[in-house]
């Protein structure tokens, strides 16, 4: 396949324009010379509270829309049907919990939501090591969704897989060190109408080159089941869907600092608040954005030969963009893949920094900041690339990416919800002995589910957090806080 110098123009003016955005977030940033340690990493990692609830709302979306969302929801239509929606109406709840209980806890109170839970009645040792574990399944969660990115990237440059990863992992980088939060949340809300353009465009075009309307593809699928979000004769699955999402919800989105970090730095707790409730919407309507994009790829393959270079549907929709889009719209697609990749990554990584900064090592020299941002920064994204790696040797990247985070998160929910929403039933110190604990039981309860019970892996957060919650307050009665 030649691509017209068009596609790259298109490409390389993508690339310059999340710079600009990076320079210019980075200029608009006060002067680190007149700023203390405090200032300078309030700065760095919550942009000093200055987001608006454009910013807020846009940044939540393209952080949580990956690549994963762009290539893997359209594979998950294309084998299956459209079920993987009742993640997104659970949701819907889970961020109203966030918004009305959750935030007013958090707003204004430190710099991640780690630091919170340590407060009154927590050990700095506790403390850190709720950060690293939180730190190591988002590097394993996120690492996969690097990876999904560079399946369009390598299919359109004609690239090794590992080649493309590198370059993207490096842009990436380069902008997020340049300007921080702000440049991380300016970039994302281009980020987010490219990546949404996109996902629009391909509902243009699958019909056009399939020489039929949008309609009869989609009746097709629709006859096939593809379209199908419940079975009303078995509603079962789709309330566990629902249940999933929920649960799951308010543990990425309201105990992950990476989500956390964009709401405290908003300027306003008010819109913070409206920003994450109504952000379930939108991500409602951008999952039946791009399952309609699967539904229209299977119609479109039952006329045309599946392609026998492409290996398991996670390639199906980079393939139709390099093969069937025409010049320019093509990089901009691919332009779209590399937003949504690149949204969740640099927010990760910036997330990722400012845990290592605040809670694992709290107290390196403050005349290093600069350097110590360097190196964290660094050793995040090498880590992150590290995974990505390993994820390239498996397939289904979309449940994959979401099982990793359905392991841990319910422990980090039930350790959250101990230590700030129900203290008054908790009363034990966060110590690495109670933060094990709690994880160890959490562990535990997935693994009954997916190994010995064998239900819905929706129900894993469930597990994890019931499990996780009970050890908890076992732990506070066997051995209660005591002030000194």
């Amino acid at each position: 396949m030649v691509f017209h110098y068009f596609d790259w123009i298109v490409i390389f003016a993508y690339i310059c324009l999340i710079f600009f955005l990076a320079f210019r977030a980075s200029k608009e940033a006060k002067s680190t010379e007149d700023l203390n340690q405090e200032q300078m990493a309030r700065e760095q990692y919550l942009a000093n509270k200055s987001l608006t609830f454009t910013e807020t709302i846009c940044s939540i979306i393209a952080t949580e829309v990956s690549a994963l969302t762009f290539l893997g929801i359209p594979a998950f239509a294309f084998n299956s049907d459209f079920s993987f929606v009742q993640i997104y109406m659970g949701a819907i709840i889970g961020r109203l919990v966030i918004a009305r209980v959750f935030l007013p806890k958090l707003y204004d109170k430190g710099l991640t939501v780690y630091e919170v839970m340590a407060k009154e009645t927590g050990l700095p040792s506790g403390q850190k090591l709720v950060s690293i574990f939180y730190l190591l399944s988002k590097i394993l969660a996120v690492g996969v969704r690097l990876f999904s990115g560079s399946i369009l990237v390598a299919h359109f440059f004609n690239l090794n897989i590992y080649v493309a990863l590198v370059l993207i992992t490096s842009i990436t980088f380069i902008y997020t060190l340049i300007g921080g939060l702000k440049a991380v949340v300016r970039t994302d809300v281009l980020q987010m109408g490219l990546f949404i353009c996109g996902g629009i465009a391909a509902h243009i075009m699958i019909p056009q080159t399939a020489g039929q309307s949008w309609f009869d593809l989609m009746s097709l699928a629709h006859g096939a089941g593809k379209t199908s979000f419940i079975n009303f004769s078995s509603p079962l699955p789709f309330i566990l869907g629902i249940l999933g999402g929920i649960l799951f919800d308010m543990a990425t989105h309201g105990v992950d600092q990476d989500f956390v970090q964009r709401l405290t730095a908003n300027k306003d707790m008010k819109h913070a608040q409206w920003a994450i409730f109504l952000s379930s919407f939108i991500s409602i309507s951008v999952g039946f954005l791009f399952l309609g994009v699967g539904a229209l790829l299977w119609s479109f393959y039952q006329g045309h030969p599946f392609p026998e270079s492409v290996q398991g549907a996670d390639h199906i929709f980079a393939h139709y963009i390099v093969t069937y889009f025409p010049t320019g719209l093509r990089g901009f697609m691919v332009a779209g893949v590399l937003a949504a990749t690149m949204s969740t990554l640099d927010s990760t990584i910036n997330a990722l920094c400012s845990c290592v900064y605040n809670d694992i090592f709290p107290k390196r020299n403050p005349l290093k900041m600069k350097f110590y941002c360097l190196i964290d920064t660094v050793v995040i994204t090498l880590l992150l690339l590290m995974i990505a790696i390993i994820a390239s040797q498996n397939d289904g990247l979309l449940l994959l990416g979401l099982k990793v985070q359905s392991w841990t998160a319910g422990s980090l929910l039930a350790v959250f919800m101990s230590k700030i929403i129900l203290k008054k039933w908790f009363n034990y110190a966060l110590s690495p002995m109670s933060v094990v604990g709690a994880y160890a039981c959490g562990t535990f309860g997935v693994y009954l589910n997916t190994q010995w019970l064998q239900w819905n892996w929706n129900l894993n957060v469930y597990f994890g957090f019931i499990l996780a919650l009970g050890f908890l307050k076992i732990y506070s009665t066997v051995k209660p806080y005591k002030k000194a």
